[in-house]
């Protein structure tokens, strides 16, 4: 996913796939590709630039290989062009096979032999390139080498695409009877050396620096790269030509400080230095290696740093394979967590004998813990059981344990406000070799949510079944009777029994409109319409709408207001309606609304037997009807009077009448005009 490929750490390295993001090292692989190959292909004029621009950097390796001292005519074992062609006919195609061949055919041409034996010679090093790009393709070769796969296929087709060259090239070179080819034997192995090492240390280098090139190191890492270098630089100085040649192992902390704070890109840079510094040391006589042989000395040390160099990128890839494993692991912890998030899900485990319990970040969130507090015990996760579902939690883990089998609960957390929250736990148990409980291990999910919904659900059906059923059967009945009974009743009966219809009626539309707002708002798709009204006036409106039979005293002062009209005149309706409920039917209710400060004040009172402290708060909760079970009701009023308030910016809640019962209370703030 493009979101894990841009993902960094502060103090962490991640590597996917071609991809590769690290703040502490900096990987070659972390810079895109600088050509576009279908670009290459599109461009036949290009091609001809290429061509031309490979054949002469060919040529100018040729050159200063055959030109050393330590040439044998037309065999070196200095030969940087095995290197520039594998890299050549990596990054552009095998289709660059003609600049590889014009290159060596000029090369060995003007290099003392005849133009048939270097058109002969030429077809080697042709082949050679195309074996090893054919042998690497086979294998899907990464040419940033960051695997060591990639590191170890590499010097096997390298080392067997020389032996093509040195096979084709003293054999030719025999045919022709040249003085070169002989002894055959030590020629050929000094051709293929040449072209190994040539291989192994030139070709890393360009293919490195070219599909990833340091554009995007920052430049404190910058600085710190080319203090390295020049530090291996000005050392390599000393040990190869300042007469220093016995302690070569100097080099090495610098090489592995290269390698291992830029993986390839500075193990194949710090590798190039010391070759180079050390070929022009062997060349000028100041390291005495092979004794007199300067052609043995080179060999030597081709062999030592064609390992060297195999040594380096087997660590750097070794590096980038680790941090790529370790990157993965943390992009799986991202995304785990990611997901223990969305689904409210944590995971523990709970080492039994050593009594530390391990928890997921969404586990801390779930228990309203921060991760800082230290380590968990047992008893430390029971204290955050509901002290009711605490013995019922303890003797299924005990169970557990005993049987060794799964188990999942569904319980209550006490968080640190006094809140709960329901948590359904899985677990199952680790046994070791001998039966006995190791580890125990599971998740535990929030499903607070879901058992509102679910009870939300319950509550519906229930008013669907109960709520709805009693006004529906009243209606039925009074309608049934008035349609078999009309002509023997009489006009009072009729007009009463249509009354109850309404009533009923009545009753029912509020109880559906409570229902539909209960949604609406639950899905946030509740619509508010401000306006300037008069709120003695939409009192008035509300009580004298209301049938007869309860006294209700209207104590309104003219206040006007921005509200929603509706939206007010529900939570008049129903907090006189909760009000008729919980009342004794000879009781007055009075309504009243008056300024208070820059807002405006509603009060319902009442004179029944008033709401428990304990109860002020959650009656405002949808489908919570209080401790009064006589009392019939969804349990949806008083929520709503709640949530309309809200949505003016305001506030409901219960105080105790003075009188005796209870007084309800809306203040609508700032919304006087």
């Amino acid at each position: 996913m493009p979101q894990f490929e841009q993902k960094r750490a502060s103090d962490a390295c991640s590597a996917p796939q071609e991809r590769q993001v690290c703040t502490g090292r900096v990987y070659a692989a972390d810079i895109p590709l600088t050509y576009d190959p279908a670009a290459v292909r599109t461009r036949p004029g290009s091609y001809v630039l290429q061509v031309a621009l490979v054949s002469a950097v060919y040529f100018g390796g040729a050159k200063l290989g055959l030109n050393l001292a330590v040439g044998h005519g037309v065999i070196t074992p200095v030969w940087p062009p095995t290197g520039i062609a594998i890299a050549a006919l990596l990054l552009l195609g095998p289709r660059m096979w003609p600049a590889v061949a014009i290159g060596a055919l000029l090369g060995n041409a003007t290099s003392g032999v005849s133009f048939w034996v270097a058109a002969g010679i030429a077809v080697g090093n042709t082949l050679e390139a195309l074996v090893a790009v054919y042998l690497l393709r086979r294998i899907s070769f990464r040419k940033s080498f960051e695997r060591v796969k990639d590191v170890v296929m590499f010097a096997c087709a390298g080392a067997a695409a020389s032996a093509v060259a040195a096979t084709n090239g003293v054999t030719v070179l025999a045919l022709a009877d040249s003085a070169a080819a002989s002894p055959y034997g030590s020629r050929w192995v000094l051709w293929w050396l040449g072209d190994a090492a040539g291989a192994l240390l030139v070709a890393p280098l360009i293919l490195v620096w070219a599909t990833r090139p340091p554009l995007r190191i920052p430049a404190r890492r910058l600085a710190e790269g080319a203090v390295v270098l020049a530090a291996l630089a000005g050392l390599a100085g000393l040990i190869f030509l300042g007469g220093l040649w016995r302690y070569p192992y100097l080099l090495f902390p610098l090489l592995l400080w290269a390698a291992v704070r830029f993986t390839q890109l500075g193990a194949v840079t710090a590798n190039f230095i010391v070759a180079a510094f050390g070929v022009a040391g062997v060349i000028s006589e100041n390291v005495p290696l092979g004794g007199r042989d300067e052609t043995v000395a080179v060999e030597i040390l081709q062999s030592l740093l064609a390992v060297t160099a195999i040594s380096l990128l087997e660590l750097g890839a070794s590096i980038a394979e680790r941090d790529a494993a370790a990157g993965s692991l943390r992009q799986a912890a991202v995304g785990l967590a990611e997901a223990q998030a969305l689904a409210h899900i944590g995971s523990w485990e709970w080492d039994i004998a050593g009594d530390r319990v391990t928890w997921s970040n969404e586990l801390y969130r779930i228990y309203d813990l921060q991760p800082e507090r230290g380590e968990l015990n047992y008893e430390a996760y029971l204290s955050r059981i509901h002290p009711a579902d605490r013995d019922r939690v303890r003797s299924t883990i005990e169970a557990s344990l005993a049987d060794g089998q799964a188990f999942e609960m569904t319980h209550r957390a006490v968080l640190g406000d006094g809140s709960e929250r329901i948590v359904q736990g899985r677990g199952r148990v680790i046994l070791d070799r001998a039966g006995n409980p190791v580890r125990m291990v599971g998740t535990s999910q929030d499903i607070t949510e879901r058992e509102r919904v679910e009870q939300v659900r319950e509550n519906i059906l229930s008013a669907v079944s109960h709520e709805l059923r009693t006004p529906l059967t009243a209606i039925l009945g009074f309608a049934i009777t008035l349609r078999e009974r009309w002509p023997t009743l009489t006009d009072e009966g009729r007009e009463q029994m249509i009354d109850l219809v309404a009533n009923q009626a009545a009753r029912l539309e509020r109880l559906l409109n409570d229902l539909l707002d209960v949604d609406r708002l639950r899905h946030g798709r509740m619509r508010v319409e401000f306006e300037h009204a008069d709120l003695a006036e939409l009192v008035h409106t509300v009580v004298a709408g209301r049938p007869d039979g309860r006294q209700i005293d209207v104590q309104a002062q003219s206040v006007h207001a921005s509200v929603d009209p509706a939206k007010f005149e529900r939570i008049v309706e129903n907090l006189i309606a909760n009000a008729e409920r919980h009342t004794p039917a000879g009781s007055p209710i009075e309504v009243s609304v008056a300024p208070d400060g820059t807002g405006a004040l509603l009060r319902v009172d009442d004179h029944g037997p008033g709401v428990p402290d304990a109860e002020k708060e959650t009656i405002f909760q949808a489908f919570t009807r209080g401790s009064d079970v006589e009392v019939t009701g969804v349990g949806v009023g008083l929520s709503l009077v709640a949530q309309f308030a809200a949505l003016h910016g305001g506030r409901a809640w219960v105080e105790d009448h003075p009188g005796g019962g209870a007084s309800f209370r809306v203040l609508f703030p700032g919304t006087a005009v």
